[in-house]
């Protein structure tokens, strides 16, 4: 097996425990630069790695074949571009832009370059999502007449990374949050025909918008996405009707937890839901009424390492396009500035 050496770009959240952990489970990456000012973190994990102080270091280094991003919002473009231009593939954390038309120049530039250009939709692998989509596939709810997915959180008080609750680009929960609800919707049911929607603030404090609702329209249904920051009693993850009948599903994919908390990928329980967690599918079987609890899928973000790993190697083709992304994005750019009762039409 080829080994693809890594350089990570910030070692937070996503890439400290996002990130690191599924670079060392899979036996074809090797991390060996992480930029990053967290010495003491970066040794409980790499006791071997030397903190690298700045980007150019990294670029400049002809060892380094792939280039993680999992820096503030505002930074993936620039860095993301210098990458490209330095030869190196790039795995570049959500939002991956602020713009469509930034990730299509970044986009052009890893065609011209012959490298690959991955975004970090981790949440494609989440494990009520994998479940929801096998709901789909197997025809029990009929055919589909409304389908909701809600991101809601109860955080009342300032997000502690500053640089969260700062107005600039990629700024904000459609953003942060939307951009995993709309790529679902879109591995699911394709670009939508048109989108409709707002964004909000909810917190009295919050300087940026931190609640959005998203209204996808495709044929003979409306994909409703939403999000909320004052959201303190659980609300359904999911709710999926049809014309035989419904899903619905509470709680959330239990990865991150596991990774804060030491658990490996490898690990046989990880990705694994309580079964209180488990979804609700109330349909018609045989002309009965059937109404029962779903295990739900063992969530594996892995899987995104994994086709990474075939893509760059020439195995595969990444999972997630470079065009859905855009789409998103375009989504993401035209809420924002409209009006609640505002459309529009996608086009290439």
């Amino acid at each position: 097996m080829s080994t693809i050496n890594v350089a990570l770009l910030g070692y937070g959240l996503s890439g400290r425990y996002l990130q690191a952990p599924f670079f060392k489970a899979h036996s074809g990456f090797r991390v060996t630069r992480v930029m990053t000012s967290r010495t003491k973190e970066l040794h409980e994990v790499f006791s071997n790695l030397t903190p690298t102080a700045t980007a150019e270091e990294v670029f400049s280094d002809k060892t380094i074949d792939l280039v993680a991003i999992a820096t503030p919002n505002a930074t993936h473009y620039e860095l993301a571009r210098a990458a490209l231009k330095a030869g190196k593939h790039v795995l570049v954390d959500k939002p991956a832009c602020a713009t469509a038309a930034e990730l299509r120049e970044l986009r052009d530039l890893a065609e011209a370059s012959r490298l690959q250009l991955f975004v970090f939709q981790n949440r494609r692998w989440d494990s009520d999502f994998l479940t929801v989509r096998q709901v789909l596939k197997s025809g029990e709810l009929g055919q589909l007449v409304a389908f909701e997915a809600r991101y809601d959180r109860w955080k009342p008080e300032p997000n502690a990374k500053a640089w969260k609750e700062t107005p600039g680009p990629g700024a904000g929960m459609l953003y942060d949050l939307g951009s995993h609800l709309i790529d679902q919707a879109i591995a699911c049911f394709g670009i939508p025909d048109q989108v409709s929607g707002r964004t909000w603030i909810q917190r009295s404090f919050s300087t940026i918008p931190d609640a959005f609702d998203l209204q996808m329209r495709y044929d003979g249904f409306t994909a409703d996405l939403s999000c909320s920051l004052l959201v303190r009693e659980p609300t359904p993850r999911y709710r999926l009707h049809g014309t035989l009948g419904a899903y619905v599903k509470y709680g959330i994919d239990v990865q991150e937890d596991q990774l804060k908390a030491g658990m490996s990928p490898l690990a046989t329980d990880f990705g694994r839901e309580p079964a209180a967690q488990d979804g609700i599918l109330h349909t018609e079987r045989a002309n009965e009424v059937f109404r029962s609890t779903i295990p739900t899928i063992a969530g594996r973000w892995l899987g995104l390492f994994e086709n990474m790993y075939d893509s760059i190697t020439g195995k595969a083709k990444p999972a997630v396009t470079l065009e859905e992304v855009i789409a998103q994005l375009e989504i993401i750019e035209t809420v924002g500035v409209t009006s609640p009762d505002s459309g529009f039409t996608i086009t290439d």
